[in-house]
Parts: C-alpha cells; sequence; structure tokens
C-alpha cells in the first residue's frame, strides 16, 4: 500500500478466533536471520516488509496446500500489500493529525496492538512463518514479513540446471547455499606447497619471483612475480617502485595510457552477474577464446583484493558476491552490473542476447529467437529475448523397474553400451543385468536364500547376498593339543564328537579300556602324586623345554619345581645334576606349568625327571623319568644377514575398506628362516607403517580391514626371523592398491506425499525406501503440528517387508492447519527426514433440518464401520446382563415361597426352672440378699 493511500486501523474490529495466542515461548526451529534494510525516510533501520500468506485464498483442492499467493512482490489474494507501511510514517502522521487521528494512531503505536492475517489474530512479538517462504513477526499493529531464504541463500530443493552448481546445507532446513566450479569434477579443493596448505583460487608469491595460484585437482600453476618490461619500441621509459607490488617496478614512459587502458594493453567495458557464481566480462580488445592467462581482482571497499584466474570466454567463477572489479595491477575500477533475471535461473551461464542481430550465443552456436536447441542430450534451450532457457532433459529409463521386476537390484539398456545422441536422447528398453543371485556348484540361488547343509556342511552356515555366497562358521577352532579342562589326561584324550553335537569336532575323553597313550610317553593313568609331562621338546642344541601338569590337589599351595637330569649311566637321582625353577611367589596357581632346562650339551640324550617341594608338608610329586635328546650343533653360516626373496606379493581382492593381500607359499628352504610374517602397510603420503599381527608361515592370504576410501595404499611382506637367527629373509618389492568408493546404501532421500484429507484424519504415503524396506528402515515416525498447537504430535509405524508405504493419521481437528514431515528410522542408527507437507483438514459440516433420519441412519453405518466385533459384543452384554438379572429374580421367588411353607414338627424345650421351686434354695437366697 502506497502512502497517499493509507488509512489508519480501526478503532474496533470483528471478532476473529486467535488460534495463536498461547504460543509464545517455543518454536521447533529458527529461520534464517532477517537482514535488516534501510526503509524509512529518517534514516532509521527496519526490518523490510514482505508479504504475508493468505490462509482464507482458494488454494487447496484437497487440503494440500500447493504455492503461496503472494511471491516475488505480486498479490493475487484479497488482501492489501502492506510491506511498505512502517512506524515512522505512523509516528509522522500523529504528529500532523492531533485531534482528528489522535486516537486511531495511539491505537496503532500501542505496544499490545494485534495483527490480523488471512483471518486469524496474532499477539505483538508473535511470528508467523509461511512454509519456506517468508517469515512474519506481528510489530505494532502490521504483520512484517521477509522471505525466508535471501541471498545468499537460495531455497532448498530449488530446481538447478547448471551441471557446475550444487547444494550445500546449511543450519535452516529450507535454505542452502550454492556452491559452483568451474569444473564438473572436483577431485581436490586444496594444494600443498612448501608445506603449506591452499584452498582452491588462493594466490600465493614464492618470494619475488614468481606468483602462483591454486587450481583444480591440488595442481598449483606458477608465473613471474613481475611483468616483462619491453623498452626497446621506446627509450624515453622510466622504471618507477611499483605501488602495489613492492618486489616489482612499473615502467613508464612518454605515451600517456588512456584512463581505462591496463598495463597489459586490455581493459575491461563491463563485467556483468549471470548467477551467483559466475561473472561475464568483455575485453577490448577481445580476447582470444581459449586465453586463460589474465588474473582479475574482486573486492567490496576498493581496499581488500581477491585475486581470481579467468576462465576462457572471460567467465569468471567466484565463491562470494563483489561489487567492484579490475584487472590485476591496473588503477581502473568498475562496478559489477547484476542481472535480476539471470540470478533466478542458472541456464544462462555461458550465454548471451545480442540485442542488435536479434540473436542468442550459446556454446558457440548462434540461434534465432525462438529457435530451440538440443545441448547433447542435457538439456533443452530455446532463444528468448531474455536470453537462452533451458529445461534439463530427464530420461524416465528406470521408472517402474519395480515393478516389472521387485527382485531385480541391477538395471542395463538395450544395448548396454546405449550413447545418448540427440536427436535420440533417451534408451527405448532396459533389461535386468543383475538381480543378485549367486552360482554355487551348478546350482542358482536366488538373493538372500540360505544355502542347504548338504552343500555347505554342518560346519557352516551360509547365504546369498548381492551375487557373493557369504559364509559363517558355527564350530569353534579345533586346537593342536587338548586343554587342561578336560577330566582325564592328555594321554587318554581323542577327538570326536560330543553326545549332543553330531556336527562339531572337540577333544573328548576316551572311553575306559580303549585307546593307546600317545607315542613317546609311558602308559598309564595319572594318579593323585603323579606329574604328567605332556610336552617335553628341544628347542636347541642347549635348550629342553618341558611342559606339564600338577596333581590337582597342590594347586594354590606355595612351593617350588626341582627338574634333576643326567647324560650318564647313574640310577641314583640325588646324584644327578639340579635346576631348580620358582613359580611367581612361589605359588603353584595353575595346574599346567612350563619351564626351559638351559645350559645343555648339544647332540646328547639326558634322563630327566621333575619332583615339586611344597612348603611346611611332606608329600613331593614326582613324575616318570624320561628321555630326550637335544639336537646337533649346526655349522657356522655362511649365509648373508639379509637373503633377498621375491614372495609375489600381490593384491587379490579390494574394497572400499578392506583388502585382500596374497603371496606365494615358500618352499621348505625358505621356512627355516621364517618364524613368522608380518604385513606393514601405509597411505602414499603417509609416513607411518601400520602392521598386522605375526601370521603363521603357512598362511598365504590375509585381508586388511578399516581402510580410507578411495585412498592409494602402499604395503609389503616382511618376514620375523627365529631368535637368534643370523640370517633372515626380506622382500625388496612393495605393491600398490587403491581402494574403491564407499558405496552408501543408505543414501536413499524419502518423499512424503499428502492423500486423501478428511475432517478429523488424513491419509500420507511415501516412497524412496529401497526394497526390502525393513533391510534399512526400523521405525517411521509422523510428526505433525497444527498452527495453534503447543506441541508436535507424532504416529508411529514399523517397517515391514511388502507392507505398503502408507499410514493414516486420525484425531485431527476439522478446519485446522496442520504441518506433517517424517523422521525415518534406519538400522544403521541414523535418522532420515523427509520433505514437510501442508494441509488444512475439512471443516465439521452442520446438520441441516431434515435430515434428521438421515443422520441417525449414516451415524449407525459409521458405527458398523468402527470395528466387525463392536456391535456382536455389546449385544451379547445386554444378552447376559438380561439373563443374570432374570436368574437372580427367579431365585428369589423361590427362596421366598420355601420359607412360607416351614411347619414345626418338634415342640420346642422348655427350660427347667425345678432349681426355683425348691424352698430351701429361696430361703438360701433371701438371707445372702438381706445381709445375713
Amino acid at each position: 500500500m502506497s502512502e497517499s493511500t493509507q488509512t489508519s486501523k480501526p478503532m474496533s474490529t470483528p471478532p476473529v478466533m486467535n488460534m495463536m495466542e498461547e504460543e509464545h515461548t517455543e518454536k521447533h526451529f529458527e529461520p534464517t536471520p532477517l537482514v535488516s534494510t534501510n526503509l524509512t525516510k529518517s534514516g532509521t533501520t527496519d526490518v523490510p516488509k514482505g508479504r504475508a500468506l493468505n490462509f482464507t485464498s482458494n488454494e487447496f483442492s484437497n487440503g494440500v496446500s500447493m504455492s503461496n499467493n503472494y511471491k516475488n512482490g505480486s498479490s493475487t489474494g484479497k488482501f492489501e500489500d502492506l510491506s511498505d507501511v512502517t512506524i515512522d510514517e505512523e509516528e509522522e502522521e500523529e504528529m500532523h493529525d492531533n485531534a482528528p487521528n489522535k486516537l486511531t494512531s495511539s491505537v496503532m503505536s500501542t505496544h499490545n496492538a494485534t495483527c490480523t492475517k488471512g483471518g486469524f489474530t496474532y499477539q505483538e512479538g508473535e511470528k508467523l512463518e509461511t512454509d519456506c517462504d517468508s517469515v512474519c513477526i506481528c510489530s505494532n499493529g502490521n504483520m512484517d514479513c521477509m522471505d525466508r531464504c535471501r541471498k545468499p541463500f537460495i531455497r532448498r530443493g530449488k530446481n538447478l540446471d547448471d551441471p557446475l552448481c550444487k547444494e550445500k546445507l546449511t543450519d535452516d532446513p529450507c535454505c542452502a547455499t550454492l556452491i559452483c566450479a568451474d569444473t564438473a569434477e572436483e577431485p581436490l579443493e586444496i594444494c600443498h606447497y612448501n608445506n603449506k596448505t591452499y584452498n582452491r583460487g588462493d594466490v600465493f608469491h614464492k618470494g619475488c619471483e614468481e606468483s602462483c595460484i591454486c587450481n583444480a585437482g591440488g595442481a598449483v600453476n606458477c608465473k613471474p612475480r613481475c611483468l616483462p618490461r619491453n623498452t626497446n619500441e621506446n627509450v624515453k621509459c622510466v622504471e618507477i617502485p611499483d605501488p602495489d607490488d613492492s618486489c616489482c617496478k612499473k615502467l613508464l614512459c612518454d605515451v600517456t595510457l588512456n584512463d581505462n587502458e591496463s598495463e597489459s594493453g586490455v581493459k575491461i567495458l563491463n563485467a556483468k552477474y549471470l548467477n551467483s557464481s559466475m561473472i561475464k566480462i568483455k575485453f577490448d580488445p577481445k580476447l582470444d577464446e581459449n586465453d586463460s592467462s589474465l588474473i582479475v581482482e574482486l573486492s567490496n571497499n576498493k581496499n581488500d583484493w581477491v585475486a581470481y584466474k579467468l576462465l576462457p570466454g572471460g567467465y569468471l567463477p567466484v565463491q562470494n558476491f563483489s561489487k567492484y572489479i579490475r584487472i590485476e595491477g591496473s588503477s581502473e575500477i568498475l562496478a559489477i552490473q547484476e542481472d535480476k533475471k539471470s540470478q533466478t535461473s542458472s541456464d544462462m551461464v555461458k550465454s548471451e542476447y545480442d540485442e542488435e542481430l536479434q540473436r542468442c550465443i550459446y556454446k558457440g552456436k548462434t540461434l534465432k529467437v525462438n529457435e530451440e536447441y538440443n545441448d547433447n542430450c542435457t538439456k533443452l534451450c530455446v532463444c528468448k529475448q531474455t536470453g537462452m532457457e533451458c529445461l534439463k532433459l530427464n530420461c524416465p529409463t528406470y521408472f517402474g523397474t519395480d515393478v516389472v521386476d521387485a527382485a531385480c537390484v541391477e538395471w542395463e539398456t538395450v544395448p548396454p553400451n546405449f550413447v545418448p545422441s540427440p536427436p535420440v536422447c533417451c534408451p527405448t528398453e532396459v533389461r535386468c543385468k543383475n538381480n543378485g543371485s549367486c552360482f554355487h556348484k551348478g546350482e542358482l540361488y536366488h538373493n538372500y536364500q540360505n544355502l542347504p547343509t548338504n552343500v555347505t556342511g554342518c560346519e557352516k552356515r551360509c547365504y546369498c547376498e548381492m551375487g557373493k555366497i557369504e559364509c559363517q562358521n558355527i564350530c569353534p577352532p579345533l586346537p593342536a593339543l587338548p586343554g587342561p579342562d578336560l577330566p582325564c589326561s592328555p594321554q587318554m584324550a581323542t577327538v570326536g564328537h560330543l553326545p549332543d553335537d553330531d556336527c562339531c569336532m572337540q577333544w573328548i575323553c576316551k572311553p575306559s579300556g580303549q585307546g593307546h597313550p600317545f607315542p613317546g610317553f609311558p602308559s598309564g593313568y595319572q594318579n593323585q602324586d603323579e606329574i604328567v609331562v605332556h610336552t617335553l621338546e628341544a628347542i636347541d642344541a642347549h635348550v629342553i623345554r618341558l611342559a606339564f601338569l600338577v596333581p590337582p590337589v597342590i594347586v594354590g599351595l606355595h612351593g617350588r619345581v626341582e627338574v634333576r637330569y643326567t647324560d650318564k649311566a647313574e640310577s641314583n637321582t640325588d646324584k644327578w645334576e639340579l635346576q631348580v625353577f620358582a613359580p611367581p611367589n612361589d605359588l603353584i596357581a595353575t595346574p599346567q606349568l612350563e619351564f626351559d632346562l638351559l645350559d645343555l650339551k648339544a647332540n646328547t640324550e639326558y634322563k630327566i625327571k621333575i619332583t615339586i617341594t611344597l612348603r611346611d608338608l611332606h608329600n613331593t610329586p614326582t613324575s616318570q623319568i624320561y628321555k630326550i635328546k637335544t639336537l646337533p650343533e649346526l655349522a657356522s653360516s655362511t649365509l648373508p644377514p639379509m637373503i633377498p626373496v621375491d614372495p609375489e606379493l600381490n593384491i587379490a581382492e579390494v574394497n572400499s575398506t578392506w583388502a585382500t593381500a596374497a603371496w606365494r607359499k615358500f618352499t621348505e628352504y625358505e621356512l627355516q628362516f621364517i618364524d613368522g610374517i608380518q604385513l606393514r602397510f601405509k597411505e602414499i603420503d603417509g609416513r607411518i607403517y601400520a602392521a598386522t599381527p605375526l601370521i603363521h608361515r603357512a598362511v598365504s592370504s590375509y585381508t586388511i580391514e578399516n581402510l580410507k576410501p578411495n585412498t592409494k595404499y602402499e604395503i609389503g611382506i616382511y618376514f620375523i626371523p627365529f631368535p637368534g637367527q643370523t640370517s633372515e629373509l626380506h622382500s625388496e618389492n612393495m605393491a600398490h592398491f587403491t581402494t574403491a568408493n564407499e558405496v552408501d546404501t543408505y543414501g536413499f532421500n524419502v518423499t512424503l506425499e499428502i492423500g486423501h484429507v478428511k475432517s478429523t484424519s488424513v491419509e500420507i504415503s511415501w516412497f524412496g525406501v529401497p526394497y526390502p524396506e525393513d533391510k534399512y528402515v526400523n521405525i517411521y515416525r509422523a510428526i505433525y503440528q497444527s498452527d495453534s498447537g503447543k506441541e508436535d504430535q507424532s504416529t508411529f509405524k514399523i517397517a515391514k517387508r511388502d507392507s505398503p508405504t502408507k499410514t493414516i493419521i486420525a484425531d485431527l481437528k476439522p478446519g485446522t492447519r496442520y504441518r506433517l514431515w517424517l523422521e525415518v528410522y534406519l538400522t544403521n542408527g541414523k535418522i532420515k527426514t523427509s520433505n514437510v507437507q501442508d494441509f488444512i483438514t475439512k471443516p465439521r459440516v452442520a446438520p441441516v433440518l431434515g435430515t434428521l433420519a438421515h443422520d441417525k441412519l449414516s451415524s449407525s453405518e459409521q458405527l458398523d464401520n468402527k470395528g466387525d466385533y463392536y456391535a456382536p459384543l455389546v449385544i451379547v452384554a445386554i444378552l447376559a446382563a438380561i439373563a443374570i438379572m432374570s436368574t437372580l429374580i427367579l431365585l428369589l421367588v423361590l427362596l421366598r415361597r420355601h420359607n412360607q411353607n416351614k411347619a414345626a414338627i418338634t415342640p420346642p424345650t422348655r427350660i427347667s426352672q425345678s432349681a426355683y421351686d425348691n424352698p430351701t434354695y429361696k430361703v438360701e437366697i433371701q438371707q445372702e440378699t438381706m445381709g445375713l
């Protein structure tokens, strides 16, 4: 409303229903901060006025809000535009009009003034959010509105036809920022140079010699910092220090340059924004089409300048909005023009309209007005007087494929190598390339199907998943030796099945009287005072390792182990050599002990006997006498300390987070130098190697996990020698591999749609979740909020396979506006949020005279629709109550009749009063009464 037509607010307004008076303090999200703009005549700062949503407009066909009637500064509703009304203008009117309008003006400026918008009343300071379009605040009787997403923000989900631009999310769920690049792929946005990191587009200097710029892909391009000076053509020149760069000098000659001309001979004619991230610059003389060597500078205050590199064709990609432009080192400063039309469409990039020739120039093509152009099957464009207008071509290639084959996980076009080429931009047929099935041992298994045990064996459980057979071991690993927890000695242990397990093999005890002891050990069962040796091994020429079991009754007592040994024919063990082994704190804590017998002779047979002496006890458990021969002394080796070997290390399989390394099996000669194997790996740019656990020398492959996606690694194999070994193997070759890109199976988007809207319920549906949905989603939560509600309300739905992706929300208020969105709780623990939908429930219809019978009939029909079991239950309950009451009344009548027919058969018993008739008793009573 203009100032000349402004009228004062009347003192009394028709009564309206205040649906927001209780909502003052709590809001579930904050809009984008409002930017203050100077709109008043006196120079004071005020919030710019926007457009409010007309809730009474006839814009809802089925209860769903489709668009805002107030957009781009135009109004199509029944309310007038109040965006130009300010408090200052009302105050000026109040000062000039003292008597007639004094009362009205005071009503407008009172602190407790209310605002009316769309039939609703709002209190002072109350905020109204109109979808993602605008935010309004009630201030002094007026609704001050402004766009929710203002520059540099754009509305999230806006159709972007520029393939070089993408949205970047912000804290506001309705707004986003536009990030554009000069290339379709951005492999790297930073550069590393001399141990320093620079962002893409940064210009830095390498001393006074070179000036460098960080380009795409981490590439650094440098050029001489100072422009070359040529004085051959004119000798009347003088060099002076460059005021903009202390490292360089400027050459001043007797030729006066034009005011708009730079030292390079190129000047800027004009610069114009094509969109928020691209500027089109015209030069004089015109630059070569492929010339991108020029560097220009941008600024907002003519003091702080940021350098940018020019693209071929005079296009300049920018990150932030700037007002002024100049060529690097030039004193000429021009203002950058803004094109409002091109700001709303990213299709104007790299296109211009020649008004003189009435034609468009787009990607080197000259088009007439209204002439169409197919942009290599990516966009369909038409030349208009405002420039090229383009729409992105989207082929419905994979639409409805889930109906054709729901089990297919990958589709391909027919032919498979279809290349879009105008005018044939879309394939006409698709077929299933991969349905996730697996082919194993001549049998085909469907996706997620378990393999039968007769194929995999009972010790494994295998299933088909995405074309691969995945297996899990059921049986625990079988150790090489029996454990100490067996109820029998190791000599009586064998490998077999437990009574209740016919699949897994475990160490068990042999039945009594069966089997033979292990070779090399004496026969017989261990008694209570006997020490049983289960490992007796010559480690080298001078060391023998003993591992034995002590009687369980001495576990937990204090004592020491005495080992007597001899290489002579002496039968008296007291004359044998003695070595004493003391456990920690002289405590025998476990039944299994292990010691090394040292300082023995090479290639000599020894007799060994073990005795345990207990503290404060005379019981001395002993073992039998064992014989063992030490190893011969190894001859002095003439081998070098490092023996090169090629293990043929290669990467057998690689994924985004793991890689499997494989190598050849080693020969018997090589195995005598290998005690274990270890893989060491690092990133190409890293400095510290990570190592795997020690791998057995007989293993020929290993899987490395927890790697970074899309990262190049270096890996090598290292051989761990035996203790005391003088020569070891060494691999000189390193293998390189790159992990694959990480595939986010949860990267889908959920879209919410509003179905049938009634007065107290609404039907909603959603799509976008891959099949099967229970693999990705646990629970759906539909959250809805009314304009008059204080808090969110929600309903839940459990994700089930093959269940319809829709539900009905009931118990809503008639004629109420709701905001509804969906939260999806994923199986990976994260939460996805769908789009927000607005709808208005239908108003409740008042009954009309003459329709009472119809209403009764409709109400009975509604009662029948509530459930098939409710009405029969009520009828049965009523009949049961009637039957119980009838039974009670009948029993009462029968009892009364039975009491009336009773008659006494025997006379009543008379009380004997003979004691009172005795004269003597009466006299005694009388005397006691009188006190005699």
